[in-house]
């Protein structure tokens, strides 16, 4: 009976699933349709995402993952299901299926059984978990066998982790409920209240990840549409980087501030280590341009974006495994 390995990233933002030796499977917003009142399931990942705010109000968007937990666990395991379904030929149910899960390091037992949960749903036996934030190191290219400490930053869609992580352990480490989806509402609200503008959360999205940065001089702009909030007619924008960094930079700096507790809680000798080997930041929110020069000002400490960020978990935990076996 063949064996096949699955890394698993049920995120509050995006599901990823990642096959051993063959690569990335899925990648679909954490998001399942519903009609109320019903169990019949309408649409799922991209095609649920497509309806949010275009639907009647017989049928509601939801996301079962937020900041980092299972908020509703049916609507999760269904969505999980249609998703293994998606990505899994039926006959692999003759062969046997390993799940290695990435977590949150900051999660309790009683929330890592619900995200175990959400995978026994599917049919498999086998579920082993991981921390995200030693995973998304090996994924950056991180040799973490060394006995030399490194700082992992992991920048998700409802939960930021950090950790100081040495010989394949997390020395110390927290997690704080905020990530891209909290900076998304942020730039809508800002946009709301200084622009007169009502744009979607997935124009706000766009921004952010296609205008927004941290350099102070970036002159990028995007031409969003929205409804004007004095007349309620059709009203289009252009948006320009410095608008939108304002919205923003407090949760940057809230990561900064995290860090700096992070590395008070360090003894002198791991210090030493972190002097030269810095901050790796993984996650979506990583690609953001002048994140590496905003966190090495802020906090003096070197800081790498992994290649990739938005999959380095799940691509480390493929190589975790293999490492491993």
């Amino acid at each position: 009976m063949a064996k096949i390995h699955l890394v698993v990233e049920l995120g509050s933002s995006n599901t990823y699933i990642y096959k051993v030796g063959t690569g990335l499977l899925l990648n679909e917003p954490s998001m399942i349709a519903k009609k109320i009142g019903t169990n019949e399931i309408y649409a799922v990942g991209s095609d649920a995402k497509k309806l949010i705010g275009k639907t009647n109000e017989d049928i509601c968007v939801i996301s079962p993952i937020r900041n980092g937990v299972v908020v509703n666990l049916d609507m999760a395991q269904k969505m999980f299901q249609y998703f293994y379904k998606k990505v899994v030929p039926s006959k692999s149910i003759f062969d046997s299926i390993d799940v290695l899960l990435c977590v949150s390091n900051g999660l309790g037992d009683n929330q890592i059984s619900d995200f175990k949960e959400v995978i026994f749903s599917s049919g498999i036996g086998n579920v082993s978990t991981v921390p995200s934030s030693i995973v998304s190191l090996v994924g950056a290219g991180v040799n973490i066998d060394r006995p030399s400490a490194v700082i992992s930053l992991n920048i998700g869609g409802g939960t930021t982790d950090f950790a100081l992580v040495s010989l394949n352990e997390i020395v110390n480490g927290f997690s704080i409920n905020f990530g891209g989806e909290d900076m998304d509402k942020s730039i809508r609200d800002y946009i709301y209240h200084t622009k007169g503008l009502e744009i979607s959360l997935m124009s706000a999205e766009k921004l952010k990840n296609e205008c927004l940065s941290l350099y102070s001089n970036d002159l990028s702009n995007m031409e969003v549409n929205g409804i004007d909030v004095a007349t309620k007619r059709p009203r289009s924008e252009i948006i320009a980087s410095s608008d939108i960094r304002v919205a923003v930079l407090h949760f940057f700096e809230n990561i900064c501030m995290g860090l700096e507790h992070l590395i008070n809680l360090c003894s002198p000798e791991i210090a030493s280590d972190i002097a030269p080997n810095g901050v790796v930041v993984t996650g979506g929110v990583a690609n953001m341009p002048g994140i590496e020069d905003y966190i090495t000002k802020n906090i003096g400490l070197p800081c790498f974006v992994a290649e990739n960020p938005q999959l380095a978990t799940v691509v480390g935990g493929a190589k975790y495994i293999q490492n491993n076996n």
